[in-house]
């Protein structure tokens, strides 16, 4: 249905791991609300960390993707630039303030698709 929807994104190799980094940043959201509403067991922390890798491994793939099939801009790099650097500096932080930086990320995630449509 969502390709269908949006042609391009089904048709291009590389927005598909951009549609693939947003579905995992939502499960991720989910999984840091509940440890921030309950205890922050060992494996929920891994289970958050291994979602987060999985989250830039996608981006990366989309860059990878995207460089050989047409070219970088500025904003891809920016984007995937946020992912890398603003979203660990903020674990540091409170965990609101580190919720809504991931949640900034993911409105981020979209404008990726939609300047390759346009």
């Amino acid at each position: 249905m969502f390709a269908s929807i949006f042609p391009q994104v089904g048709s291009s190799p590389s927005l598909i791991w951009v549609v693939t980094a947003m579905g995992l940043n939502i499960l991720n959201l989910f999984i840091g609300l509940g440890m921030a509403l309950q205890n922050k067991k060992k494996q929920w922390l891994r289970t958050h960390l291994i979602m987060y890798v999985s989250i830039l491994v996608c981006l990366a793939l989309y860059l990878v993707m995207n460089g050989v099939h047409s070219e970088n801009s500025v904003w891809d790099y920016a984007i995937c630039l946020y992912f890398i650097t603003l979203v660990p500096i903020s674990r540091k932080w409170d965990v609101m303030y580190h919720g809504l930086v991931t949640v900034i990320g993911l409105i981020l995630l979209p404008l990726l698709i939609l300047l390759k449509m346009f």
